[in-house]
């Protein structure tokens, strides 16, 4: 494995982590159900990607894309 394979790894880790705390702020829940609910979206797959370069974006920027996944507005989704 690389440095840059390394530090990617890193970035999708610590947006993750930030994600799940977002979640965890807004909507009251445990870190665990955060983390399933977060663990369970397209998004994260996404986020996984390393093509997507969405480990780049912010967590906010994140939690909006999964938001949209959720609501069902793919349109917003793709946008994001």
């Amino acid at each position: 494995m690389t440095l840059s394979d390394k530090m990617m790894e890193y970035c999708q880790d610590v947006l993750a982590t930030r994600v799940v705390e977002l979640l965890v702020k807004r909507d009251g829940v445990p870190h665990t159900e955060a983390l399933r609910r977060f663990m369970s979206t397209e998004t994260y797959e996404l986020l996984l990607d390393p093509e997507s370069y969405l480990y780049l974006e912010s967590a906010e920027y994140v939690l909006d894309m999964m938001d949209a996944e959720q609501s069902g507005n793919i349109g917003r989704w793709l946008e994001a």
